[in-house]
């Protein structure tokens, strides 16, 4: 049952009915609205959090990943930055795991998402040496505005490497952009494969949208699974217990009493770029210089990552005897296997207890270790559980997220889906390019 596989949050001194304000209590009655709306034009950015209901979306996706989609397919290019990649990074990561691109996945998604020379190089290697026909390889240039300086630099090159060994390669390259710009047009007028995505969605919101769903289906990730869950996470918000606007308050409450961080700590190594797509969710949506009245007010709370146990070894220290500015949150999925330390190894002596225990019986005691730890030292904190690892857990993670910093934003009296700041390099950026000869 659905039940059975809802995520569970648990929170230290936060009341299971927090006392919020009106504005709050509004923006529930709103997401409600808007979550009841299943299709349709998407009007406001708030709409973003109904994606995960919209059928036309899959539809669209699906028919393509059809036409895309040969037995012989074994990479997936996804071009793009920030938004544009992020959450498809993150889910097939966490699904596939930290070695998986050692393990034959096929097809394999490989991201292009800065302009390093060696990363070019590498990505020109890989398919100078693994691919010998063009079915075996599609390019997804992602880029909302269709003006992104990386992608357009990283498309160019790499497509004009690869034409030269593929003349039939225009047909398997895929835009994903906003329908009607300057990108749409000149992709439309060369016959490439389109992908829109809504306006009102930006970047970061757009993890359930064309966006993450076509390289997500093409790698053989199951939306309908991914989907589902995002959906489970909004049904039992709205209509149940609210848990990401407990878990709001908690992080809010925590800030006000001096908490300028939050401490992304997963026990599971595999769900890393969970944690930068989280980053980008949180930075990009608080951190704001002005709130929603126009008064400075420099707002945010600085998203971080870490991972259990590999961080103990060097942050622990910190954040346990440093200063009481963070807020954690611990996500940790067990995983069951058949491994097991052997009962009389030649280096076993050397520490007690080891013998005959299992991976996830060590990772147990350490993660139990380090919640003890944090309790014992009175550091805010909260656990975030997930039934499995699997397309549908990582589903509700992504939407409870989102949920949960459109309620923080009110509660900081910021607009979570504006960026204005953003611009400031970019176009000193684009001035210097015009002017470098």
């Amino acid at each position: 049952s659905l039940m059975s596989q809802d995520l569970s949050l648990t929170l230290d001194d936060v009341p299971v009915t927090p006392q919020v304000g009106a504005g709050v209590a509004g923006l529930t009655e709103r997401l409600q609205a808007v979550t009841r709306k299943a299709s349709g034009t998407y009007e406001s950015h708030i709409e973003a959090l109904r994606l995960p209901a919209d059928p036309s979306i899959l539809s669209e996706v699906t028919h393509l990943v059809q036409k895309y989609w040969t037995n012989q397919l074994k990479y997936v290019i996804v071009i793009g930055i920030g938004g544009s990649n992020l959450g498809a990074k993150a889910v097939v990561e966490a699904l596939q795991g930290t070695m998986g691109a050692h393990l034959g996945h096929a097809p394999q998604l490989l991201f292009a998402d800065t302009v390093s020379p060696r990363l070019l190089l590498d990505l020109e290697q890989i398919m100078l040496q693994k691919v010998a026909y063009a079915e075996e390889v599609v390019i997804n240039l992602v880029s909302k505005s269709g003006a992104t300086t990386e992608s357009i630099a990283n498309f160019d090159i790499l497509y004009a490497s690869l034409a030269k060994r593929f003349p039939d390669l225009l047909a398997r390259v895929v835009v994903t952009t906003d329908h009607g710009s300057k990108l749409w047009t000149l992709a439309e007028e060369h016959g490439v494969g389109l992908l829109p995505l809504p306006k009102e969605i930006g970047g970061r919101w757009s993890v359930f949208s064309t966006v993450g769903l076509f390289p997500l289906m093409l790698a053989g990730v199951s939306a309908e699974e991914l989907l589902a869950g995002a959906r489970s996470v909004t049904e039992s918000a709205l209509t149940r217990e609210n848990a990401p606007l407990r878990y709001a308050t908690a992080l809010y409450r925590a800030h006000k009493g001096g908490a300028t961080m939050v401490n992304f700590f997963f026990f599971n190594p595999e769900f890393e770029s969970l944690g930068k797509w989280a980053r980008q969710l949180y930075a990009e949506s608080l951190g704001k210089e002005k709130d929603r009245s126009g008064k400075v007010v420099h707002a945010g709370i600085t998203p971080i990552v870490s991972i259990g146990s590999t961080d103990l070894h060097s942050m622990a220290q910190l954040y346990l005897g440093g200063p009481h500015d963070k807020f954690t949150l611990f996500t940790y999925v067990p995983e069951r296997t058949k491994l097991k330390v052997s009962q009389d190894g030649m280096f076993l002596p050397l520490v007690s207890g080891l013998a005959g225990k299992s991976p996830e019986e060590l990772m147990g005691a350490i993660y139990d270790g380090v919640r003890a730890a944090y309790a014992t030292h009175q550091l805010p904190r909260g656990e975030m559980r997930l039934s499995a690892i699997s397309p549908y857990a990582i589903g509700q993670f992504l939407q409870f997220h989102m949920i949960a910093v459109v309620y923080l934003a009110e509660m900081l009296h910021v607009d979570p889906f504006d960026q204005p700041n953003v611009e400031d390099y970019k176009k000193v950026t684009r001035e210097i390019l015009e002017h470098v000869q």
